[in-house]
């Protein structure tokens, strides 16, 4: 009897014990599940130091279904249902308009709108202070699916001139169109690298797409779509009356060799320049970031050109805009919508968006007695560091940019140069079009029209350009009667329509 009341009792203590084990497990397990998109070579999100610094400060953590495949990921997506397994957030979520649409209308994610003000108090503060901001991420039917990043320095198709060109020519920075033409006649005729070359290519670009950027400086903007509103009314640039101005000064430039003769063509390298030893042969090119494309010393020597003046103003085109939208959201399988969102409101801090682009202090990073920063040595060292303690780069996070500390960056003063320069541009940057949310099927709808209309505008600048077709009013009435015939008056009503109803 003794020995059964032993074995009970033995029994009963190996019970507790695997319970007590289960329940311990069941503790350390993460609450809650984090699924994403992140292309970023090496990164991952189970070993990221971002990921346990972030535990560390709000307590929070997760299990990951990291997505490297974009294909995959979108798959992932519009697979996704309520009744399915989902996860309890999106981060990295590159959700567009549509997709946001349909998730939210499939069950599948939960409207923030409810939820920002109380648990997102960062976040909160910077969309009052920017309403435009709060009109980007909100649906035509009021709802927000998705959380930003807000990017206070938004990237910009720039004019990168070399400076270093100017200096040895005596040349000062153009304002204008008629000093930007001065200019590249000084590069083409002066040989500015000195390499007893006639090498140098006044200015480079890539297609039409590039070109349209300089319309700016006849006072002309648009966006992909080659639309803008003015008081009101969506209207197309390229039936603009000083549209064919602009088309003739490139027409000009080209038959005097100032713009690149490759500008149109696909054997066009300019942006695969590796070679340290060679001389800059490039005086202006048209592109998001000089040091993309000159991946050698000589990259330092090109600078932003400020917007050109037109009849005393300047304009530009904002070409991505402050607020990068879908980057987080919330699934309906979430028990704590409320803890995510403070999760990730910590992001839409200083203190948060340090952490997220570069690290941790003493750890990753130094203060120095000025104010200003550097990296630690051994970060310096280690080409890895982005990828194991950082979340910033691949797709983009929810969060937002500290202006402030960035400019504090001690260890490359070009960097502040840049973006001093950059700052110049975005004081003249204006979106041709507000934020817009599309339907699947009216993406559908305009993508063919699109498809027409943009190919053919695109093909006639370079035909106009080439010297292929005369600039004349008959063949810009036959450009206009083409573009009717291809569907702008229904492409110019849709745009309308979208307009009328942001």
């Amino acid at each position: 009897m003794l020995l059964k009341r032993i074995f009970c009792a033995l029994l009963s203590c190996m019970l507790l014990l695997t319970a007590l084990g289960a329940l311990a497990e069941e503790q350390e397990k993460p609450a809650f599940i984090m699924a994403g998109y992140d292309d970023t070579q090496y990164r991952d999100w189970n070993t990221n130091e971002f990921f346990a610094r972030m535990e560390e400060i709000t307590g929070v953590s997760f299990s990951f279904q990291q997505y490297t495949e974009l294909p995959k990921w979108t798959a992932a997506k519009a697979a996704m249902t309520r009744d399915g397994e989902l996860p309890d957030v999106l981060f990295k979520a590159t959700l567009s308009a549509a997709e946001s649409m349909e998730m939210l209308d499939r069950g599948v994610l939960i409207d923030l709108a409810p939820y920002i003000e109380e648990n997102c108090p960062n976040l909160w503060q910077i969309l009052q202070e920017n309403p435009d901001y709060l009109s980007a991420i909100t649906l035509p039917d009021g709802r927000i699916a998705a959380l930003p990043y807000i990017n206070t320095i938004p990237v910009q198709n720039y004019m990168w001139i070399n400076t270093a060109w100017l200096e040895t020519l005596h040349l000062s920075m153009p304002t204008t169109a008629d000093e930007l033409v001065k200019v590249l006649e000084a590069f083409q005729q002066k040989d500015p690298n000195r390499n007893g070359k006639d090498d140098e290519i006044p200015m480079g670009f890539l297609g039409a797409f590039d070109l349209k950027f300089l319309a700016h400086a006849f006072g002309m903007i648009c966006n992909d779509y080659n639309i803008f509103v003015e008081d009101g009314q969506v209207k197309f640039m390229p039936l603009e009356d000083n549209f064919r101005m602009f088309i003739t000064w490139c027409r000009d430039l080209y038959d005097r060799g100032l713009l690149d003769h490759d500008g149109f063509t696909t054997s066009n390298t300019f942006r695969q320049v590796t070679d340290s030893d060679a001389a800059a042969t490039y005086g202006v090119i048209i592109t998001t970031s000089a040091a993309d494309i000159f991946r050698v010393t000589w990259a330092e020597d090109y600078s932003i050109m400020a917007p050109l003046f037109y009849e005393g103003t300047q304009i530009y085109r904002d070409f991505a805009g402050n607020v990068l939208r879908g980057t987080f959201a919330v699934t309906s399988a979430c028990k704590e919508p409320e803890k995510m969102l403070r999760w990730v409101d910590y992001l839409y801090s200083e203190a948060g968006a340090i952490l997220a682009s570069n690290g941790k202090e003493t750890e990753d990073y130094l203060i120095d007695g000025d104010g200003t920063w550097h990296l630690t040595d051994e970060v310096k060292n280690d080409p890895f560091f982005s990828t194991m303690s950082l979340i910033d780069g691949g797709a983009t996070a929810p969060g937002t940019l500290a202006e402030d500390f960035q400019r504090r960056y001690s260890g490359n003063k070009y960097l502040l140069e840049v973006m001093n320069q950059q700052e110049a541009v975005n004081q003249a940057a204006q979106m041709p079009f507000p934020y817009y949310a599309l339907t699947r099927a009216q993406q559908e709808e305009i993508s063919a029209l699109q498809n027409e209309i943009g190919y053919y505008v695109d093909m006639q600048i370079a035909r106009w350009i080439l010297s292929e077709e005369e600039i004349s009013d008959e063949t810009f009435a036959a450009f206009k009667t083409t573009l009717d015939e291809k569907g702008l008056p229904a492409f110019l009503a849709f745009w309308q329509d979208v307009l009328d109803h942001l």
